[in-house]
């Protein structure tokens, strides 16, 4: 047993944990309502995105890897190749309704941001001063607006795409011979025309996602600039904490 020494001790870092975890809790609370603060949490917002973006053509990359291994260098058993790719595919899916989330976790941080803005453009008393924050205001919405249609754009071209990878796999999976694999390699090149187009547009949408978050955070990152998508490169930030978009 312990004795009573040891416990005491352990009883009392035990005790300011909880309340330096209170304190900060309350710190951050309190500090929930100031614009800047909401302005930093759309921008994390904006860099989880760009690194759920990257992800999302590091699986389609993978995907497109699977199929053209699949249709180009067949195996003598097609089935471990055949569960390669329809993992993939599995895992592209799950990307893409991961990215359906980040985006609406944008706007609704992006939202709550411009509405704080909104609110002190409403209190300020002098028309100088109103009038170029409001320039700015409308810079910064203007340029989020862009971010939007690029969501938008990269999900229109997104859907068509899983649709055309899931009529593939069905069919593979009833006719999982090499006949049946020669009979595909026509789509398997209509299949990679349509992702290199996916690609760019997720290409562009990472960047203007990383750009956006530079717009709205009170902290200047030293490379703003995304990594292409297909790499397994991470931007690095000023910041200790590295973005996984989890």
């Amino acid at each position: 047993m312990k004795s009573q020494n040891q416990i005491q001790p352990e009883a009392f870092l035990k005790t300011v944990g909880t309340i330096g975890f209170a304190l900060a809790i309350l710190c951050l609370a309190g500090c929930a309502s100031t614009p800047y603060h909401k302005g930093d949490a759309a921008a994390v917002s904006l860099q989880d995105a760009a690194s759920d973006v990257q992800g999302q053509g590091r699986a389609l990359e993978v995907t497109m890897g699977t199929l053209d291994d699949l249709a180009n260098k067949p195996e003598p058993d097609l089935k471990p190749q055949f569960k390669r790719f329809s993992k993939a595919v599995d895992k592209l899916t799950a990307y893409a309704r991961r990215n359906e989330r980040s985006e609406a976790r944008v706007a609704k941080k992006s939202s709550a941001y411009f509405e704080a803005w909104n609110k002190e453009l409403a209190t300020m008393n002098y028309e100088i001063v109103r009038a170029r924050s409001q320039a700015r205001k409308d810079e910064v919405t203007n340029y989020f607006d862009s971010v939007h249609k690029r969501y938008h754009e990269a999900q229109d071209a997104m859907g068509p795409l899983l649709s055309y990878l899931y009529d593939v796999r069905k069919a593979l999976d009833s006719d999982l011979t090499q006949s049946g694999v020669e009979s595909i390699k026509p789509i398997v090149v209509k299949a990679r025309e349509n992702a290199d187009k996916v690609q760019l547009a997720l290409s562009r949408l990472s960047t203007e996602l990383a750009a956006s978050s530079t717009r709205m955070s009170s902290v200047v990152y030293e490379n703003a600039s995304p990594t292409p998508t297909g790499t397994n490169q991470q931007p690095q930030t000023s910041q200790s904490k590295q973005v996984d978009g989890s």
